[in-house]
Parts: structure tokens; C-alpha cells; sequence
């Protein structure tokens, strides 16, 4: 699938049963001790389990409201390029492979090897194909924010000295951009070059 996709106002309600807690806890402070680390046994945790619990249970409050007041949306874009590699560098081509239209530079491990001597030093373009076998490969880019709105919402809260739903707002549109792009890495493999919502 080549071509520029779009992902205009993703509903929400999509992404939010995929949100990876743990990071969130984390903007927070919360963070369990294990076996109690992750979501949802953070909430058994002794020391933050309680108040895991309480800022989770007002998250999906404000979620809500999000949802319902449409006050965040989900938008994005994404492509798949054709490419080659040059040693540690990636040729972006047009789609109908006429025109270069960029380079990515790589940088090649540099970190000295302990143990395997001989494991090799990795750079990203030896996972695309070389120009000089003739081979067409493929690379995909993507760019998503959930932040479309969180400026004008958090200034609202900021305009009552109302700090907590400020971070609480930016933590969870982090986390649900962190699932649009995986969703959008997900829609590269599989639809046809169109809109997306």
C-alpha cells in the first residue's frame, strides 16, 4: 500500500480497551512492586495499589468526558515508500520508483561488543535491501497525535488552577497516540490506500 493514508478524528472508544496502563501509572508516580508492577495488578500493590485504583477509576471518568464533549481527536498519517539501502543509509523512492525523494541516515552500532566477538554491528538499513540487488523493498512512516485539542482543554482546566486533570489530560492522550500508532503500523499492512476513521 503506497500512498499517503490518512487517519482523520479515529474514534476513541477504539483505542482506549488497548492503552497500556503501566506508563501512565508511571507519570504518576505509582509504580507497584513486583509481582505487582503491571495493570491491573497494580492495584493489589500495598504501597500504590489504593491510589492506582482511584486515579484509574478517574480516568475513565475523564475519558469520557473526552469522548462525549469530543474535546481530543485522533489523526494521523501514514506511507509506505519504496526504498533501498546504501551501506548504512535508506533511499526513499517515489511511488512509481522514478525519483529519489529522500535519504535516511543510519548510524551503525558503535557500542564495543562483549561476549560475541562476532555478533555483527547492526545499522536499520541492513533490514531493507540493498539498491544494487535490483530488489524493491519497502518502508513505512507514520506520524499520529491524539493531541489535536488537548491545548484548548488543559488551558480550561489551567484557567481553575485545576493542575491534576492538565497532566491527567496529556497522560492519556499520550497513551492513546501511543496505540494510535500502533494501530496505524497495523493499517499499513492491511487497507487500501483511502481514509481511515
Amino acid at each position: 500500500v503506497t500512498g499517503l493514508n490518512v487517519i482523520s478524528k479515529y474514534d476513541l472508544n477504539k483505542l482506549i480497551p488497548f492503552i497500556d496502563w503501566k506508563p501512565f501509572f508511571d507519570v504518576w508516580q505509582l509504580i507497584g512492586k513486583y509481582p505487582n508492577r503491571g495493570y491491573p495488578k497494580i492495584f493489589k500493590d500495598k504501597t500504590v495499589g489504593e491510589e492506582a485504583k482511584k486515579l484509574f477509576d478517574e480516568a475513565q471518568i475523564l475519558l469520557q468526558d473526552i469522548i462525549t464533549n469530543n474535546k481530543l481527536q485522533a489523526n494521523g498519517v501514514f506511507q509506505i515508500f519504496p526504498a533501498n539501502s546504501v551501506e548504512d543509509d535508506i533511499k526513499i523512492f517515489s511511488e512509481d520508483l522514478a525519483t529519489e525523494i529522500g535519504t535516511l541516515y543510519g548510524l551503525r552500532q558503535q557500542e564495543e561488543k562483549v561476549g560475541d566477538l562476532d555478533a555483527p554491528y547492526l545499522c536499520i538499513s541492513d533490514f531493507i535491501a540493498p539498491v544494487h540487488t535490483g530488489v524493491t523493498d519497502y518502508l513505512g512512516m507514520f506520524a499520529v497525535s491524539v493531541g489535536f485539542g488537548v491545548e484548548e482543554t488543559c488551558n480550561e482546566y489551567l484557567s481553575k488552577q485545576d493542575v491534576y486533570n492538565d497532566i491527567m489530560v496529556k497522560s492519556l492522550a499520550d497513551s492513546c497516540s501511543d496505540n494510535l500508532a500502533q494501530i496505524s503500523v497495523q493499517l499499513s499492512a492491511i487497507i487500501p490506500k483511502n481514509k481511515m476513521t
